[in-house]
């Protein structure tokens, strides 16, 4: 293995309960502005993943794709509310106040693997502010030598085109590289991207049920040096 890929929120940092707020603003918003073409509300937040005022692990607000959240979005109201829906999702995300908590030890990982050699790269659905914000609280950036974020109307996990920045201006092949992330999205996007190692974390939202694509499941992205350097 050459080139190791994290996913951020749930990875790097526990899960941010930011993006809580705004999947459940989200979500409130959408039933506001379409109530009159939503017949059963508690129904809806219940397909949505909203039970009693919280997200709900493993529902499509907990850790699905934006494009997912979308089609959920349109299947309730009976027409397409796209626009919308991405509209008011970059509004929530570009006013997002981070939450930024390192889960322990992932310092002291990530300056072991550098120091070992491999190169390292954040692949994030957060906005290249968000990750502009979580470098400069971190201090992470000189660990990093490649930062892919998901901007508005962009390709997003698990969708294998969200790699591009790396393999287009990297020589790397996809079965030297390793994707560690917290959801199924992640491990989704190494199967689709045919990389050649795929670890999913339980320090985000994904339930261990979910990673069937995985290659190894382990309890913080810390576990994963003793993986790669057998």
């Amino acid at each position: 293995m050459k080139w190791i890929l994290f996913d951020k929120d749930g990875t790097i940092i526990y899960f941010d309960r930011s993006w809580m707020k705004i999947g459940l603003q989200l979500v409130d918003d959408f039933m506001e502005v379409y109530q009159d073409e939503i017949g059963d509300k508690e129904a809806a937040y219940a397909h949505l993943g909203v039970v009693d005022g919280e997200i709900q692990p493993g529902t499509i607000m907990a850790s699905g794709a934006l494009d997912e959240m979308v089609k959920a979005f349109c299947d309730i109201a009976g027409q397409d509310v796209t626009k919308w829906a991405q509209s008011r999702s970059q509004i929530l995300v570009d006013n997002r106040v981070p939450e930024n908590v390192l889960v322990e030890g992932i310092e002291e990982t990530l300056e072991t693997l550098k120091r070992q050699g491999y190169k390292m790269g954040i692949v994030t659905s957060d906005s290249k502010k968000g990750v502009e914000q979580f470098l400069e609280i971190t201090k992470f950036d000189h660990f990093f030598d490649v930062v892919i974020s998901t901007e508005a109307n962009a390709v997003e996990k698990p969708n294998p085109e969200v790699l591009n920045p790396l393999f287009d201006y990297y020589d790397v092949a996809p079965q030297d590289v390793v994707m560690v992330g917290d959801t199924a999205n992640d491990m989704q996007t190494g199967v689709n991207a045919e990389l050649g190692l795929k670890i999913a974390v339980l320090t985000g939202v994904g339930l261990e049920q979910e990673f069937t694509n995985a290659d190894y499941i382990v309890e913080t992205a810390n576990d994963i040096v003793e993986i790669i350097n057998q």
